[in-house]
């Protein structure tokens, strides 16, 4: 066996004997109190908690992740990122920096493929071909592929910047939640050291296996696990032999003898191969494959007959599964779930992570806003409220995508795929911190972002825009979300402007006509994608995500008005 193959277990927990870690009674009385106040403490800093971390900074606050793991992500985890989490990193002004990393190996354009073999096998299926210039029509972004060895340390370089720190090979040991915060300790996993904390939030991006959930009660619901695959990742120079091939961020194999996928890098000269199904075994406990195993199922797979060099680096068994929790957050409302800790997603889609990252950007700003007083903490009930059915939707379409794209049992329930554009950037939220209209309609799940309805719960649609004080540079209407609520409209006399300039919460107000200066929309496009009526605004959340659109009571003034719709989003009736 060579020295470099090692194996982990990866898969969701199925019973005591996979139990990693449980918090438990725990006697913390002789630990001395650190003296440094925490806003918010997170379990976990991989990809969805360091994002957590990076976001709160971005809003003014600062963060600690601890991490029971030495650094971040070493081995080539698939990391497809979507065209909503790409938004994100955008406010962040982070893309360029990604898109220029993922550029370097991977074109997303050329799709995905269902193969025979990886050489020379027939083409069964093309799957998720992009359409560029149709989804430039709905984002100012693109999809990428950028593995997590790739990702995550690029964005550890960024968090400092933001003062989200992390704290690696310290496991969160204990943690108590109060009326006015959460006691959390930690111990240091080299010297056993502990230290006890006190922070207003803890947030748990601790993985699948979450302690944090089984410690606060919270069940599981969905499909379920559909047995345990194989990552196994390898170097070995497939260049000679991909041809057009070497484009394609996932190819799947299906055969006689194996069923899985390959995810390539470096134009062909690592990467590693999904195993589903090994001739007549379809799951695989941890331990179960050796490196002759692994060889065997390379070959089998890639169709490669040629005594090649092949380096197995290591095997990662993980659960296939489709779950999510049926709350987010503790019953005292300070310690809350995110990433895999709140639901698990098949990889089919790449939709896992991307979730991750988006629950961490629904709960950043409401954070910031309890935090520096913006919001009542009745606003954070509204995490689980929108989350939890957001990413029950998702996983149902990553679900569907498993079923028919790698399940051989086609029969297994499942709902239709729905377009990739409409399930990235289409969810329609149903109820939360937004102020609906009289019949709205609360059964409606999704939203079309190519003919956008631009409803409270609705994503901010994407517009062109010239900025005439920059040379008439081009910008998004997605650029003008940044860290506080945005009102637009259409009129530029209109008395929501000086109402939003009057509010004690930030609110950037912009009328954008087709002669307003400095931002123009020469071709009245926001004017028609929004449908503006007469003295009609909308107004934005700092998550992009339309709270609320009308117009002006005849009998009412609009700094009321406005100041009346802030305190029902951000839950201060009555404060």
């Amino acid at each position: 066996m060579s020295p470099e193959f090692i194996q982990t277990d990866e898969t969701v927990l199925r019973g005591p004997q996979r139990t990693e870690f449980d918090f438990g009674d725990f006697d913390h009385s002789k630990i001395p109190l650190e003296d440094e106040a925490h806003s918010v403490i997170i379990i976990g800093s991989s990809m969805v908690g360091m994002t957590l971390g990076i976001l709160l900074g971005s809003l003014g606050i600062k963060s600690t992740a601890f991490d029971r793991h030495p650094s971040t992500a070493t081995h080539p985890r698939a990391a497809l990122f979507l065209l909503r989490t790409m938004e994100i990193f955008r406010q962040l002004d982070l893309e360029h920096e990604m898109q220029a990393a993922s550029a370097s190996n991977f074109d997303l354009d050329a799709g995905m493929l269902l193969v025979e073999r990886l050489i020379g096998g027939n083409v069964l299926m093309k799957m998720q071909e992009a359409d560029p210039e149709e989804t430039g029509k709905i984002t100012p972004c693109k999809r990428i592929w950028l593995t997590q060895n790739m990702f995550e340390p690029l964005l550890r370089r960024e968090a400092h910047r933001f003062g989200a720190q992390q704290v690696f090979s310290t496991r969160v040991v204990h943690y108590e939640e109060q009326d006015d915060g959460v006691i959390v300790v930690t111990q240091d996993i080299a010297t056993g050291d502990y230290k006890k904390y006190k922070a207003k939030y803890l947030v748990a991006c601790d993985g699948n296996r979450s302690p944090t959930r089984r410690r606060e009660g919270i069940e599981w619901r969905g499909p379920g696990t559909f047995g345990n695959n194989v990552s196994i990742n390898f170097r070995a120079d497939l260049t000679p032999y991909l041809g057009s091939r070497a484009i394609h961020g996932v190819t799947y194999i299906v055969n006689e003898e194996i069923s899985g996928g390959f995810r390539l890098e470096n134009g062909g000269k690592r990467g590693f191969m999904i195993l589903n199904r090994l001739r007549d075994k379809h799951n695989f406990e941890p331990d179960s494959i050796t490196e002759k195993d692994a060889r065997d199922a390379f070959f089998a797979a890639s169709g490669i007959e040629d005594d090649i060099s092949l380096v197995i680096e290591s095997v990662s068994y993980w659960s296939v599964a489709a779950l999510n929790c049926e709350r987010y957050a503790s019953r005292g409302g300070r310690v809350f779930l995110a990433g895999d800790a709140a639901h698990i997603m098949p990889p089919t889609g790449g939709m896992g992570g991307n979730t991750g990252i988006q629950d961490a950007y629904n709960l950043a700003w409401k954070l910031a806003y309890v935090l520096t007083g913006k919001a009542s903490p009745a606003l954070l009930t509204t995490y689980s409220t929108e989350r939890q059915p957001a990413a029950e939707r998702t996983m149902q379409q990553a679900f569907a995508r498993l079923v028919n794209r790698v399940l051989e049992d086609k029969s297994v329930p499942h709902e239709a795929e729905i377009p990739d554009d409409k399930c990235e950037l289409g969810y329609r939220y149903r109820a939360g911190a937004f102020v609906f209209p009289q019949g709205h309609d609360a059964e409606k799940t999704w939203d079309e972002p190519h003919a956008p309805s631009v409803q409270a719960g609705t994503r901010l649609p994407h517009v062109n825009l010239l900025d005439r004080s920059k040379n008439d540079k081009m910008i998004s209407t997605l650029d003008l979300i940044r860290t506080s609520f945005v009102l637009l409209t259409g009129d530029p006399s209109s008395p929501w402007l000086s109402a939003a300039a009057a509010q004690p919460v930030p609110v950037a107000a912009y009328a954008i006509s087709e002669h307003s200066y400095p931002l123009c929309d020469p071709a009245a496009r926001l004017r028609s994608v929004c449908k503006f009526g007469s003295g009609e605004a909308i107004l934005v959340r700092p998550d992009g995500l339309i709270a609320w659109r009308g117009t002006l009571p005849s009998d009412d003034h609009p700094s009321r008005v406005l100041a009346s719709l802030l305190d029902q989003i951000l839950a201060k009736q009555g404060k």
